[in-house]
């Protein structure tokens, strides 16, 4: 199998970015038995970033919510800055529009929350999912592992590393590990070719003065694939895209510059954008405290009986669609009270004809 040509794009990435220090998003929703929620947003940096700017939150945050921001020290003795953004919800609906209206670099991302309450007398059940969609519409990574190579590949390095120590020797660890990483890459330059290659081609035929239109660009399109695939020496980034689809279709004029204004594009460029900053940069920490006794949930990780957790990487982002779901019920005290009281009154009816019966 041929060397894979765009991981060398994302190895330069990481080269570049790996050192950087990035955000922290720790995320707190306090679900409240009427259906209402608080959500904490807090946002950690250390002091070597210059600036942070209000599309970097990852969802909108304006004068309804309390913002404070204070410097703290971390574990290495480092200045950090610390946002926290707190904001009582009426329902769990209202949280989910907030998402929908999001223009933080964030917005390119689809999320939606949901919040099920299930009555059933003696108790009470709340359903809550929160879902991220998958960046791009392509084929999972899961066509391209196996299930024990795919889960390999969502783990951790320092997880991967545990892994391999625990399942194989020196040899086995590493031929386990290339193909992991060799369906990986195969899955990546799909991926990011072919997405660029949608956005492109749902955008030609809006550009004035080009006789290039969406069918024959479909047309062209295993051409334009090829080009990128075998002739071009190193594929490094979009641009030897945009080399190629010139080259086919024999367009002197500058392509991205002509794409930049189309909305599809602008979608793919945004959601690439933030693909990098979560591969990169940014740790997400996602907390959700339900009423109640918690009694199911895909999490790892709960604690104080009614809390979960999910630490959400980038393969969350970008592989499949992630969902975060946990369940939790709680007693309805009254109800059996009202039981009770309703069985006594039964039982006292049951006496009263018997004596009745006895006495006559």
């Amino acid at each position: 199998m041929k060397t894979h040509k765009f991981a060398k794009f994302f190895i330069v990435l990481i080269v570049l970015f790996i050192a950087g220090c990035g955000y922290n998003y720790e995320v707190k929703t306090i679900i409240y038995a009427d259906g209402s929620c608080l959500r904490t947003l807090i946002v950690t940096y250390e002091d070597s970033i210059d600036k942070f700017y209000e599309r970097d939150y990852p969802i909108p945050i304006d004068t309804t919510w309390n913002l404070v921001i204070e410097t703290d020290t971390n574990e290495k003795g480092d200045t950090v800055f610390v946002h926290k953004a707190t904001k009582l919800f009426e329902s769990v609906e209202h949280l989910s529009q907030l998402y929908d209206m999001d223009s933080t670099k964030h917005g390119a991302l689809q999320r939606s929350v949901i919040l099920k309450k299930r009555f059933r007398w003696f108790y009470t059940f709340f359903d809550y999912q929160e879902t991220y969609e998958k960046l791009f519409n392509q084929p999972s990574l899961k066509t391209y592992l196996d299930s024990t190579h795919y889960n390999y590949a969502m783990l951790s390095d320092s997880e991967q590393k545990k892994y391999l120590e625990e399942h194989f020797d020196s040899v086995g660890a590493k031929q386990f590990d290339d193909r992991a990483e060799k369906g990986l890459n195969v899955w990546l330059e799909f991926t990011f070719i072919n997405s660029c290659l949608d956005a492109v081609e749902k955008s030609v035929g809006n550009i004035a003065g080009w006789s290039i239109n969406e069918s024959e660009f479909t047309k062209k399109r295993d051409s334009i694939i090829n080009l990128i695939d075998g002739e071009l020496e190193f594929f490094e980034n979009d641009d030897d895209i945009f080399d190629a689809i010139k080259r086919v279709f024999s367009i002197d004029s500058v392509l991205y510059q002509k794409l930049e204004s189309e909305n599809d594009f602008k979608i793919f460029m945004d959601k690439f954008s933030l693909w990098e900053d979560v591969v990169l940069e940014e740790e997400y920490v996602n907390n959700v405290v339900m009423p109640g006794l918690i009694i199911e949930t895909n999490s790892t990780k709960i604690s104080d009986s009614n809390q979960v957790e999910w630490n959400v990487g980038w393969a969350n982002y970008f592989t499949d669609d992630y969902e975060m779901k946990v369940t939790s019920r709680i007693i309805n005290i009254w109800s059996f009270w009202v039981s009770g009281g309703f069985i006594l009154l039964l039982l006292i009816i049951v006496l009263i004809r018997r004596l009745n019966n006895r006495i006559k």
